[in-house]
């Protein structure tokens, strides 16, 4: 029986692991002529170095690691105070915990399948087994160092990883011809767009006639209550701006119990199919939108995650997708939502900026490919 661990630093490379991990349960894994499904073959273990890993419940997997919850949901490199919190409940202690298992999960697999930065990367060098890498929150479109692929992890995989799968045809560029070169670094698709809800490409252009959507990210983490409390105070200077005859609905998705009774909760792939604008305080969610065509509005939060060097960091990625509010206060948002809906042209040129950035659908498949192949 062949055993695969997965190693995961985040919320969206926890939704890739997951997606990844029904693929390669299902019997069509491979083209017919090579046709094998790992189910009942394999034994898969996750480790989500991040969070609870709530993702991989009910996936029949193993879930390993200290599966803590942290105030800063993950982001505490990117914000001092959330750091300091974050260590006050337990981050070192944790994090010790988790590199202790995996030095005794030494030799123990056939593959691992590192997902995210240098995280899951050291710790898949630890555990002494071949791996693969999945760079879905490393992008050349980034700017800042560190956001980036840094020289050190471009040797690390250069000589150790079996494969790198980039998310965008950019980054494939740079790590193939500038600096340390990563000869196994390949764009295959954007392992994030095919972690949707099972959105069809065809889906993604229906919008309701006569009627202008607005939808609203707050994002998964503790941050998601006290942005919905801006996003209804946005929804409502928007409600004040509106010309007369002109009908607006306004979608969110997420979990929270209480919403405004204005604004609709829907599913997340409900959101990305209807909207024709979207108001955005989400990591992940908000590439997903720009890589779903829709055009992007968003501002400095006042959570862990969407603060001001996260925003600019994400502004950076998507380009000309987002249009970054730098005055939180809801009557600058809502005024920059209707200029986007005043002029057409540009909420067009911002969907291809965003389906450019962000990539196509279908590394998942091609990743459970290279999976099976190595295995077999």
């Amino acid at each position: 029986m062949k055993k695969l661990l997965f190693i995961s630093n985040g919320h969206g490379e926890d939704l890739v692991a997951a997606e990844i991990i029904k693929k390669l349960k299902e019997s069509t894994c491979l083209p017919a002529r090579q046709a094998i499904s790992l189910s009942g073959q394999t034994d898969i273990s996750v480790f989500p170095l991040v969070g609870e890993g709530k993702v991989f419940e009910g996936l029949n997997v193993k879930i390993l690691g200290a599966r803590k919850k942290l105030p800063s949901g993950g982001f505490s490199l990117r914000n001092t105070w959330f750091l300091f919190k974050d260590i006050l409940s337990g981050l070192i202690g944790s994090t010790l915990r988790n590199f202790k298992v995996l030095r005794n999960l030494k030799g123990q697999f056939d593959l691992v399948i590192a997902i995210g930065d240098i995280v899951p990367i050291i710790g898949a060098l630890i555990t002494k087994c071949p791996f693969i890498f999945v760079g879905v929150n490393k992008s050349s479109y980034y700017k800042w160092f560190g956001f980036n692929y840094t020289p050190w992890e471009k040797q690390l995989l250069q000589s150790y990883a079996k494969k790198v799968f980039v998310r965008d045809k950019a980054t494939e560029q740079d790590l193939q011809n500038h600096g340390i070169k990563v000869k196994s670094a390949e764009y295959v698709g954007n392992p994030l767009m095919d972690a949707m809800g099972g959105i069809k490409n065809e889906e993604l252009r229906m919008r309701n006639e006569g009627v202008t959507i607005i939808g609203f990210l707050p994002g998964t983490r503790d941050d998601a209550k006290v942005n919905m409390e801006d996003f209804a105070e946005v929804a409502r200077e928007i409600i004040k701006m509106k010309p007369q005859g002109h009908e607006i609905n306004f979608i969110t998705a997420t979990t929270l119990d209480s919403v405004p009774t204005y604004i609709e909760k829907k599913t997340f792939a409900e959101v990305l199919t209807q909207a024709n604008l979207i108001v955005g305080l989400s990591g992940t969610g908000n590439e997903q939108a720009a890589g779903s065509g829709i055009p992007l509005v968003s501002f400095y939060g006042r959570g862990s995650q969407y603060n001001i060097k996260f925003a600019e960091a994400q502004k950076q990625l998507l380009g000309e997708a987002l249009e970054l509010v730098t005055d939180r206060q809801p009557l600058c948002v809502a005024a920059s939502v209707w200029e986007l809906l005043r002029n057409p042209q540009r909420m067009e040129e911002m969907a291809k900026v965003g389906q450019e950035h962000m990539g196509e659908a279908g590394a998942i498949e091609k990743i459970s490919h290279f999976i099976v192949g190595t295995l077999t």
